[in-house]
């Protein structure tokens, strides 16, 4: 009797287990996102304070500060959005994970584990504090968020000694020039627009499918001249095959506005089989060939690797992206003149979210193979000693706990454009088209202020996302 309530007690935590650990990070906020799709930003961030117990635990922590952050900027309040990008950055300094908590994800999954946040979700932070300050033109910080965007960026490079990995981003050298730019430092803006070329040039190109931006051009031109860079202005000039007239740029007015545009994907998961495949003397291969996988195996005690022989393949699960298709596929600016300027691509932030979990890959699928193939193997070995009830109970276990981490920061937007307009003093407003998939046009007015050099325009509409 005892054993029949043991065995259904552990049972029902499995299974309360599973139907937490089956939904996705998305899935468990769902409420969250639903009160943002719809700008309900005050509803949304009380939604936070209601769970904020459950999010600040230390695992979820890192991520109710950059939600937090993020609606707070979509809600225009920047004072109170750079405390919790502080916070989010204070954690991310100071984070370090302990040996318990690889243990427990050895036995469960990795999701609870301390989210200590994707590479690029590092990096941009800093954007969105950078974002906020240029709001409160506040230069200097604006500039030294700009510059940990760089340092967050070494971090990688240190880390990734191969190439093809993402470990240069050219958007944050591109925002450092544009805030040098506003305060005048032509030779310093010149040299980190010239840095940000290098990058969109070679990695952008390669992996993210992202052009140089034309404006990048031009206000490399523009900063060579101001700087009195006569050769490199007659190079840059020839190489990008462009006829400009310098003196314009002396006394020419701008002001630059930046479009988040959409969202950036989501993380779900999806399930791989791999078979095990007998050598010699304890030695097994674990093997996707659709893949291309081989993953080496040996034990030398003796009833494991008798197991192992009459054990046919494991199904493991991975985490992966899904894109929230853009609703938008470009957008103008049109001043007082009703001449039109065209948004440019500075950062596809979903190129980069694909191409980051495709760096790490190997080492997801490696701990996800072990992690699956220690708990199958455990089931395996109490079926075959008869323990019906106990091979159950791991089975079941094993079955619900095995998911992949799919917690993101999923209020990024999906791309990062920008437009420089010139303007002059009779400027007080301008206004935005958005051009949509089926060929519509969205439009808003913006208004403009006589000191104002940044605007910051979200659009967080998106078009097929299915979780």
């Amino acid at each position: 009797m005892l054993k029949s309530k043991l065995f259904l007690g552990l049972c029902s935590m499995f299974l309360m287990l599973g139907l937490v650990s089956c939904m996705s990070y998305y899935q468990q906020n769902d409420a969250l996102m639903q009160a943002v799709y719809n700008e309900n930003y005050s509803k949304a961030l009380s939604l936070m304070d209601e769970k904020s117990k459950m999010a600040t635990v230390k695992r979820n922590r890192l991520l109710y500060y950059l939600n937090k952050g993020s609606v707070y900027t979509l809600n225009n309040q920047p004072d109170s959005s750079l405390i919790y990008f502080r916070k989010a950055d204070y954690f991310i300094e100071d984070f370090s994970k302990n040996s318990t908590e690889y243990i427990e994800t050895m036995v469960t999954n990795k999701s609870y584990s301390t989210y200590e946040g994707e590479d690029f979700e590092k990096v941009l932070l800093h954007y969105y504090a950078a974002m906020n300050y240029l709001q409160l033109n506040n230069l200097d910080e604006a500039l030294i968020e700009a510059k940990r965007m760089l340092l967050k960026m070494q971090k990688n490079t240190d880390k990734y000694q191969s190439k093809n990995k993402y470990k240069r981003d050219a958007f944050a050298h591109h925002l450092l020039g544009i805030i040098y730019d506003a305060q005048g430092a032509y030779n310093d803006a010149f040299i980190a627009y010239r840095n940000a070329l290098e990058v969109y040039t070679t990695d952008y190109q390669q992996f993210f499918s992202t052009e140089v931006p034309l404006q990048l051009k031009h206000d490399i031109l523009r900063t060579a001249y101001l700087s009195g860079f006569k050769e490199e202005f007659d190079k840059y000039q020839e190489d990008f095959k462009l006829q400009v007239q310098p003196q314009k740029y002396a006394s020419q007015k701008q002001v630059l506005v930046f479009w988040n545009n959409g969202l950036c994907p989501v993380k779900d998961q999806s399930s791989i089989n791999f078979l095990i495949v007998p050598q010699q003397n304890g030695a097994y291969q674990i093997v996707n060939a659709e893949l291309g996988i081989s993953i080496p195996y040996y034990t030398s005690d003796k009833k494991t690797n008798a197991d192992l022989l009459d054990m046919r393949f494991i199904r493991i699960v991975i985490p992966k992206y899904v894109s929230r298709k853009l609703k938008y596929t470009s957008a103008s600016i049109t001043a007082n003149n009703n001449a039109q300027f065209q948004f440019q691509l500075a950062e596809n932030i979903d190129a980069i979210a694909f191409k980051s979990l495709s760096d790490r890959m190997l080492k997801e699928l490696g701990e996800s193979l072990l992690r699956t193939f220690l708990k199958q193997l455990a089931v395996y070995q109490a079926e075959k000693n008869k323990k019906d009830g106990l091979a159950f109970a791991v089975s079941l276990y094993g079955a619900l706990s095995e998911q992949a981490d799919t917690r993101n920061w999923q209020l990024l937007p999906s791309q990062i454009q920008y437009v420089r307009v010139p303007i002059d003093s009779s400027t007080k407003q301008l206004t935005f088209k958005a051009q949509t998939v089926e060929g519509n046009t969205n439009s808003m007015q913006i208004n403009i202020r006589g000191d104002e050099k940044f605007k910051f325009i979200q659009t967080i509409d998106f078009n097929g996302f299915k979780p």
